[in-house]
């Protein structure tokens, strides 16, 4: 049978040690600590990479050896950084407690991600916002047009998008000339189709609010 292993890639210390043998008991698999800069040791079923002591280019090596969660991160903004960065399986902050923790990586080894709803959240926020940082360049099209554009795909009158976004209605047809114009297309059902098949990831954002499951 093929035992189970974790490791923990940081700066070795008497703390590290500390760490490694309450992990040891608490998960009941092998657990293993290894410094940062030693060679890369037979493939583990899990990686925990302290990120207080490892640059992007050493997360990147020692997450390529197998499932990986960075350790020790200290806020939102630079766990999304990091994730942006490193194919990373979970993210364990620097204020987790070691219960969190021990649950954590229980989690992960049953092949699950732990990342909190919250930083899932922020992760989507980002993507959509690169999709249209990327995709204006290309079709011209201001932020309120695309604003816009997305209301339309949502079947919304020139009178409630008038009353949403707080324009004139003479304010969203001389939009809507400028939307066509970009994107080549006659008329409104055209608008439609097009926004559905260029803009999938935009589209949500303006699509009627539902309470989220219990």
């Amino acid at each position: 049978m093929q035992t189970t292993k974790v490791l923990f890639v940081t700066a070795l210390s008497p703390q590290t040690e500390l760490f490694v043998d309450y992990l040891h008991e608490q998960l009941q698999c092998s657990v293993e600590a290894c410094d940062r800069e030693a060679a890369t040791p037979a493939t583990p079923n899990l990686v925990l990479i302290d990120s207080a002591q490892c640059d992007l280019a050493k997360m990147t090596h020692w997450s390529s050896l197998s499932r990986s969660a960075a350790f020790n991160v200290e806020h939102e903004d630079a766990a999304i950084a990091l994730l942006l960065h490193v194919p990373l399986n979970g993210i364990f902050y620097r204020h987790d407690n070691l219960s969190q923790i021990s649950q954590g990586i229980k989690a992960m080894l049953d092949e699950e991600i732990w990342l909190s709803r919250k930083l899932m959240q922020s992760l989507i926020r980002h993507y959509r916002q690169q999709q249209q940082i990327a995709f204006q360049p290309v079709m011209g099209l201001t932020q309120r047009e695309l604003e816009i554009l997305s209301l339309i795909a949502t079947r919304q009158s020139n009178v409630d998008i008038a009353q949403r976004l707080n324009l004139s209605q003479h304010t969203v047809k001389s939009h809507l000339y400028n939307i066509f114009r970009k994107i080549r297309v006659h008329n409104r059902h055209q608008a439609i189709e097009w926004a559905h098949e260029h803009l999938n990831l935009y589209l949500p954002q303006h699509a009627p609010h539902r309470s989220p499951n219990p």
